[in-house]
């Protein structure tokens, strides 16, 4: 390897602006690990308190509810109300800096209507407060489950219905940039 191959190594590695891909943040806590496992088969899976029955998002060791450590992944209803949304304009990642050049990456606050409130990537942009939703699991550019809300109305049914949605969103794909190393 000469030189110049080396130093195009090295800039790669400390300059994420310069890669050709840029993938979403892929670092997870061990209850991040978790969730990710539990979701990649595509059902919204939460955890559920065997002590006392409380579902709760975001996961953790302990039940939220009752301090128990007794904590398993069940499938959970998908059906919830838009409490908020938002949209990016602004990120540290690479990746989300190249997606919001283009338009700002709508957010969004579900509760769903097993009980917690989830944060989600909001596909589509005619929603208000109070909309019905549906809310999925998905795995990102970097194989990380991310949830995903989108109308009531759509049809999230088959794996590959979920799938269409998110490669429509260009969640799938990494964030390419013109002549980067």
């Amino acid at each position: 390897m000469n030189i110049k191959d080396k130093m195009r190594a090295r800039l790669k590695l400390s300059r994420p602006s310069l890669r050709a891909e840029a993938r979403p943040p892929g670092q997870r806590s061990v209850c991040g690990s978790q969730f990710s496992a539990a979701n990649l088969p595509g059902a919204l899976q939460l955890q559920h308190c065997t002590d006392c029955g409380h579902i709760q998002y975001p996961p953790a060791e302990l039940c939220g509810a009752c301090l128990g450590h007794t904590l398993i992944y069940r499938n959970t209803a998908c059906e919830g109300t838009l409490l908020a949304q938002s949209q990016l304009h602004h990120s540290l990642w690479e990746y989300f800096k190249r997606r919001i050049s283009e338009a700002p990456w709508p957010v969004a606050t579900v509760r769903l209507n097993a009980g917690p409130v989830v944060i989600a990537h909001l596909v589509g942009r005619d929603f208000n407060a109070g909309d019905a939703v549906q809310v999925f699991s998905h795995s990102d550019a970097s194989r990380s489950v991310v949830l995903l809300a989108v109308s009531a109305s759509a049809n999230i049914e088959t794996p590959q219905l979920r799938q269409d949605i998110v490669a429509a969103i260009g969640l799938d794909q990494p964030a390419e940039r013109q002549h980067g190393i």
